[in-house]
C-alpha cells in the first residue's frame, strides 16, 4: 500500500505548497489528474483540503464523499480554511497536508498499485 501521508508531507517539505504536495502525492494513480488547484482559492480554503477534494472528484467521489472528508478533516484541525488553520503561526501546514492525504487513503478512493 502507498503510504500518501508520508509521500505528500515529504512533497512539502521539499518545496511544494500545500496543495501541489498532496494533488502530487494522491495523483500517483490518479487517471484523471488533471491541474492541481491554487492554495486559498475558493473562499480561502487551505490548499491541502481543494486538492484532496479535487483529486477525491476525480476518482469519481461523490458529494458525500467531499462532505464526509470535510467532516474527517474539521474533526482533527477544527478548520478547512487557510486562515483560521494557521492562525497567529500556531497551525502547521505539513500536519494539514498530511492529514489530508492520509484521509483521502483511508476512504479507499485511491487506485493502489505500486
Amino acid at each position: 500500500m502507498i503510504d500518501y501521508e508520508t509521500i505528500a508531507r515529504s512533497n512539502h517539505q521539499n518545496g511544494m505548497n500545500c496543495a501541489m504536495a498532496v494533488y502530487n502525492s494522491l495523483g500517483l494513480n490518479n487517471p484523471g489528474k488533471t491541474t492541481p488547484p491554487r492554495p486559498r482559492d475558493n473562499g480561502g480554503m487551505c490548499g491541502a483540503v481543494l486538492a484532496a477534494e479535487q483529486t477525491i472528484r476525480e476518482l469519481g467521489g461523490t458529494d458525500a464523499d467531499i462532505a464526509e472528508f470535510e467532516r474527517r478533516f474539521t474533526e482533527q484541525h477544527k478548520y478547512l480554511k487557510c486562515g483560521q488553520l494557521r492562525g497567529i503561526l500556531s497551525g502547521k501546514c505539513n500536519d494539514y497536508v498530511g492529514t489530508a492525504a492520509s484521509i483521502v487513503a483511508m476512504m479507499g478512493l485511491t487506485r493502489d498499485t505500486e
